[in-house]
């Protein structure tokens, strides 16, 4: 069993992957299986320093970090 240290939303923009940012899960399915299609309603700044406008539309996928063994 492993820990969850926290989750990611990696973005995308008409298929093409823009960046991700640091999240955490509300309830969505993880993976592939829970993308969903969101309108961004204020900019927002990626961890890769890129910046997505308010009103873009984005297909977003949260997947967890990293975690550790449990002992």
């Amino acid at each position: 069993m492993f820990t969850e240290l926290g989750f990611y939303k990696e973005y995308y923009i008409d298929s093409k992957f823009i960046g991700t940012t640091n999240t955490n899960n509300d309830g969505r399915t993880i993976g592939w299986e829970g993308r969903k299609k969101e309108t961004i309603n204020e900019p927002i700044i990626l961890n890769n320093k890129k910046k997505i406008k308010a009103g873009q539309v984005t297909t977003t996928i949260i997947y967890p970090l990293s975690g550790r063994i449990k002992k």
